[in-house]
């Protein structure tokens, strides 16, 4: 189920217009958000500017915006181009993907021995075989 975020007011319809974003992230979004995540290199301001884009261009799905009564074709570009439409839809966005692409990164390491050395061996032991003998 899509996620509305209102955008504008319209006297044509009582709810006004709406942009609609993908419940959840897609791969292609999530890895493009990790990769500006790297290229932001800790630096809080850079790493908005670069979700709030990612997220609309990987998450904005549709839009009921219309032009003297009829439908306009939804263009993400468009979306993007016009701050008033996108910065809500931009803030939800990020509300609705951020802790999903930053959940890998929180997970804690797996555990190890003290040694960094297993007990046992981890490979299977081969066992000796003879070459048959030939008889002569």
């Amino acid at each position: 189920m899509l996620v509305s975020v209102h955008v504008k007011d319209c006297p044509h319809h009582e709810e006004g217009h709406s942009v609609f974003l993908k419940p959840t992230i897609s791969l292609a979004g999530g890895i493009a958000a990790e990769q500006d995540l790297y290229a932001a290199a800790g630096d809080d301001k850079l790493l908005t500017r670069l979700w709030l884009d990612t997220f609309l261009r990987y998450g904005a799905d549709s839009w009921d915006l219309c032009d003297e009564g009829e439908p306009l074709p939804f263009d993400v570009d468009e979306l993007l181009a016009d701050y008033s439409l996108a910065r809500p839809v931009a803030e939800k966005a990020s509300e609705l993907y951020a802790a999903a692409v930053m959940a890998p990164f929180q997970e804690k390491p797996a555990r190890r021995s003290q040694t960094g050395r297993t007990r046992a061996t981890t490979s299977p032991r081969r066992q000796r075989t003879r070459s048959p003998s030939v008889s002569q």
